[in-house]
């Protein structure tokens, strides 16, 4: 042991002490107010007035304070984090979506984190259980199709979720989307309104999408009174879309229009007929679903359905965030999705 030695530990950055952070209490007497009012607005709480929020958050900027979200859920058994598990991030209708979300719950002072199921039950329930272990209050999941197992544990547990891209009144899970049944509906009806008689469908894999099937069962149920239709399953992606034209071409039969459930087989189509030589629309009519940001874009501009994603993810996100704070109910919500004309459909 070394004797008569004294020891000073300084902290130094550039040459300059470190300041210290303020804590709660620190910022509750800068801005003259109880700690219990600092802790309501940095919490996101909405009963109190702008000029006492302005206070604090003045104090907090003064101070360099910043929330401990540990030690908050840690006292308050809330963690303020809501879960969202989506099928693929590769497509930009998620991600338009997902943005929302993040910016309606940051809005309210919450935070989102997300998995990625690959559209398996499995890999859903594994990422479910490590985002309860997280401390997520609540779930975005997308459609209907998922595991009994996985709604099991969210009623054992009374974790609030919500179905979203789809709408559907008979599930016990409340929805909140479009009707994709009704959607594709329009689709082929409006086709057929274009004087299209044969058309051909391409979709991702059925089995992987219960909005797919959905999408499948509405355009077969307007075809009972006006064209026929042929279906083409393929992969969901551009290599997808360009698989299925091949396969149509090679079956000898006339479509006059395609009708894809995706964009992304759309733009997969527009490469195979390119190569094919065929012209849009001059040729065949190519119409596509969810109105991704490049189908205004392409040559021609793809007509497409409008799906509102960035509607639907405000919307789950706030209806959500009132249940968790207020208990308000979850209200099944349907939003409109719409068809958006441009020039790779003609008139026949």
């Amino acid at each position: 042991m070394m004797r008569g030695v004294s020891i000073q530990i300084h902290s130094w950055a550039g040459g300059c002490t470190l300041r210290k952070i303020g804590k709660i209490r620190d910022v509750a007497k800068e801005a003259g107010l109880s700690i219990a009012t600092v802790s309501r607005v940095v919490n996101g709480a909405t009963n109190v007035s702008q000029p006492t929020r302005e206070r604090v958050l003045k104090a907090c900027a003064k101070l360099d304070y910043v929330p401990n979200p540990a030690a908050r859920a840690l006292s308050t058994n809330k963690s303020r984090t809501i879960a969202a598990i989506i099928p693929t991030i590769e497509h930009s209708v998620f991600a338009k979506y997902i943005a929302a979300i993040e910016q309606a719950l940051s809005e309210r002072n919450y935070s989102l984190v997300m998995a990625i199921s690959n559209a398996d039950e499995i890999e859903e329930l594994k990422a479910a259980k490590k985002l309860l272990g997280m401390g997520a209050e609540a779930f975005i999941l997308t459609g209907a199709a998922h595991s009994d197992e996985l709604y099991n544990m969210f009623e054992r547990r009374s974790v609030p979720h919500v179905l979203t891209s789809i709408w559907d009144l008979r599930n016990t899970s409340a929805t909140i989307g479009y009707d994709n049944t009704a959607l594709a509906a329009q689709a082929v009806e409006f086709l057929a309104a274009r004087g299209h008689a044969r058309i051909a469908v391409i979709h991702g894999p059925l089995a992987q999408s219960d909005r797919t099937q959905a999408r499948k069962t509405g355009a077969l149920s307007a075809s009972q009174e006006h064209p026929a239709l042929d279906f083409f399953e393929t992969t969901l992606n551009v290599a997808g879309g360009k698989h299925a034209v091949h396969k149509l071409l090679r079956s000898g039969r006339q479509y006059t229009a395609i009708l894809c459930f995706s964009d992304v087989l759309a733009l997969g189509t527009y490469f195979a007929l390119a190569q094919a030589g065929f012209r849009i629309p001059d040729d065949i009519s190519v119409m596509g679903f969810d109105n991704l940001d490049w189908s205004e874009h392409v040559v021609p501009p793809l007509t497409t359905i409008n799906l509102p994603a960035r509607r639907m993810g405000y919307e789950v996100a706030s209806q959500l965030v009132r249940h968790l704070e207020n208990s308000e109910p979850i209200v099944p919500t349907l939003l409109s999705g719409q068809i958006i004309e441009r020039r790779s459909v003609h008139r026949i």
